[in-house]
């Protein structure tokens, strides 16, 4: 990777992170003594976190695996634009990378659908097996269907880019600078709705962190 990219990938590793999301604010307190906690077992000692506590812990692993996605996907941009049309093997690299990027998309779908599903305390293995996506949107459609609703839109990003990507064929393209920036500015196009879109799931999801910490 060039000078170039690196520079790009360490602003990426830098941006804001989704658990500093405002959404996210009732749970932190939560967080800390959590952390705290287990800190005390380093030094020898027990503890037993309550109820909130443990909710809330969830809650910030699910929200750093979508974080982790989140930030691959934009390193996978930072090394499409990286890549030179005069390298050997530059089509197979870009392919690669836009796949890479693609299979990171379908992981923020399905850990936003898992996020939701730990936030409601639904079935863990329902919501992470086979189907998990179709069963939190059925779990949650009448008792909260404005958080459906956001799923859903979150969702679509993803299967109207699988639609298009699917349109282009398997075959691999004949790259340009030219090509390659505009590949690069789509996708990094389409990481950007998809993180609107996952915050849009997090204030959505605001009343009900709130309502558990109370």
């Amino acid at each position: 990777m060039a000078l170039s990219g690196i520079i790009t990938a360490l602003r990426i590793l830098e941006e804001p992170m989704l658990n500093e999301h405002p959404a996210l604010q009732s749970l932190r307190p939560y967080w800390a003594s959590y952390q705290a906690m287990l800190k005390s077992v380093d030094e020898g000692q027990r503890f037993k976190a309550s109820p909130k506590e443990t909710y809330a812990h969830a809650l910030l692993i699910k929200i750093k695996e979508l974080e982790h996605d989140v930030q691959t996907m934009r390193l996978a941009v930072a090394f499409v634009r990286d890549i030179s049309p005069s390298v050997a093997n530059a089509a197979a690299i870009y392919r690669y990378h836009e796949e890479y990027f693609l299979c990171r998309l379908t992981a923020c779908m399905d850990k936003a659908h898992r996020l939701v599903g730990a936030a409601l305390l639904l079935k863990q293995d329902k919501c992470e097996g086979k189907g998990g996506q179709l069963f939190v949107l059925r779990a949650i459609q009448a008792s909260h269907p404005e958080l459906a609703a956001s799923l859903e839109r979150a969702a679509a990003i993803e299967a109207k880019h699988k639609k298009d990507r699917k349109a282009l064929g398997d075959g691999l393209p004949v790259l340009s600078h030219d090509f390659l920036t505009q590949e690069a500015e789509s996708l990094d196009a389409l990481s950007d709705k998809t993180t609107a879109a996952i915050e849009a799931v997090l204030s959505t999801l605001a009343p009900i962190f709130e309502l558990a910490c109370a």
